[in-house]
């Protein structure tokens, strides 16, 4: 019987250089058992699969981000070749205009009869004619050299033009599909926490349900936009979170973070981070950066509430004086919360009554309006509804309710949309209830 002679497999010949180990081949002991099966997997992490697609998926949209942040220098590059190609061809231009060499010839004429009628001897007369010739020449030279690079220009003219217009072209086309990649990614991560709170025991209700079923001596726990208060102040619910919540004891963990409870956000970061004190400082500094864009976009929606007795304010409905607040802001004048201006830019009468006109109402009704010392103080008194913007805009806390309302804001808070199927029931739950918060 002749031998096996079949060469022996190397590992260079397995795919990726390496040869299998003969134990994960073939699996002969006993203690190893049978190979995990995708039932097993499934059993074991119910979202493994929604992970993994939410993986994939934002992973593609980092690249695509980064190709458009290339395509984007690029781009500026070539704009910057454009700009300095025009200048040249401009400056070029200018220097063979016959206007300009004419004033120049007739300014070196100028100076040589200066010069000969001054002149002394005829060295002096010979010195002035040499200086004037040698001026034409310069001239003469200038435009020779500024017609030549103007003919060079608008040779090249063409391929610059072709160049900025093809990556004009290629940053539009990056950016549609970053855009495609990032809505695909943020639909993965939602699907992804979907998951994970059904497989906790079942989807939260959202921030406007909860504070929409509670009530404070009969008022609303939260108001909505578009609200008229009563005469008796903003009501319940109104500020930055659990203060004004009047006679609500128990509110959301959300609405607590938002008044500056430290000790529910350290609950929720234990909750989160388990032992690991690292772990525990990384979410706490999310969750503080997360209020922070909530507030933020709340002073740039201009979503406060304007108390009713006041001279001006009252003679507006809620939603026509935040209205009137965004037309100041895209004037350039911005409140600080609780009154005054930032950077102490503060308007004028004339500012005012175009911002009464922007928002759609008639600026007659400013002729007995405040004055400019009472235009300082316009925003005393007035208080920021984060609560009711968050409601509004996003009361349901899913994953693209906030991404979509924090804008560029949510690009820095990653991880913390990762595990959004994790952060967002502890959010909606009563505060005082996160291991490590006060009760």
């Amino acid at each position: 019987m002749v031998p096996d002679e079949s060469p022996a497999v190397l590992p260079d010949q397995h795919p990726g250089g390496i040869a299998p180990d003969p134990l994960d081949a073939a699996g002969t002991t006993a203690d190893r058992g049978q190979a995990a099966t995708p039932a097993d997997v499934a059993e074991a992490d119910p979202c493994a699969a929604e992970a993994r697609i939410a993986e994939e998926r934002c992973a593609l949209a980092d690249r695509l981000r980064a190709l458009l942040d290339v395509a984007q220098t690029e781009l500026r590059l070539a704009q910057r070749a454009f700009d300095l190609h025009e200048r040249q061809l401009d400056r070029a231009i200018a220097t063979a205009d016959p206007r300009v060499v004419r004033e120049r010839k007739d300014a070196a004429y100028a100076a040589f009869r200066t010069g000969r009628a001054g002149a002394r001897s005829r060295g002096d007369l010979e010195v002035a004619a040499t200086i004037w010739l040698e001026e034409i020449d310069r001239v003469n030279r200038d435009v020779a050299a500024a017609r030549r690079a103007a003919t060079e220009a608008r040779r090249d003219a063409g391929r610059v033009v072709v160049e900025l217009e093809k990556r004009s072209v290629a940053v539009d086309a990056a950016r549609i599909a970053a855009d495609r990649a990032t809505r695909a990614c943020v639909e993965a991560r939602d699907r992804l926490a979907g998951c994970h709170e059904i497989a906790g025991g079942g989807p939260a209700p959202g921030l406007g349900e909860i504070l929409g079923s509670r009530t404070s001596t009969g008022r609303e726990a939260w108001t909505p936009a578009g609200a008229d208060l009563g005469a008796e102040g903003a009501g319940p619910g109104t500020g930055l979170g659990a203060a004004a919540l009047g006679g609500v004891e128990r509110h959301p963990a959300i609405v607590a973070l938002l008044g500056g409870d430290v000790r529910v956000q350290l609950g929720i970061a234990t909750q989160l981070g388990g032992d690991d004190e690292a772990a525990v400082a990384r979410w706490a500094d999310r969750l503080d950066r997360l209020t922070e864009s909530i507030v933020d976009v709340t002073l740039d929606d201009s979503h406060f509430v304007f108390p009713r007795a006041h001279p001006f304010w009252g003679g507006f409905s809620q939603a026509e004086c935040r209205e009137v607040a965004v037309a100041l802001a895209a004037l350039g004048y911005r409140p600080r919360p609780g009154g005054g201006w930032i950077d102490d830019r503060i308007p004028t009468r004339r500012d005012l009554s175009l911002a009464v006109g922007y928002a759609g109402h008639d600026p007659v009704r400013l002729r007995n309006g405040p004055a400019d010392d009472d235009i300082a103080r316009l925003f005393d008194g007035t208080e920021t509804n984060v609560v009711g913007h968050l409601v509004e805009v996003a009361g349901g806390l899913t994953l693209g309710e906030m991404v979509a309302m924090l804008g560029r804001r949510a690009e820095g808070l990653t991880d913390l949309w990762e595990a959004w199927g994790r952060v967002r029931p502890l959010l909606l739950r009563e505060a005082g209830d996160e291991p490590g918060a006060a009760t």
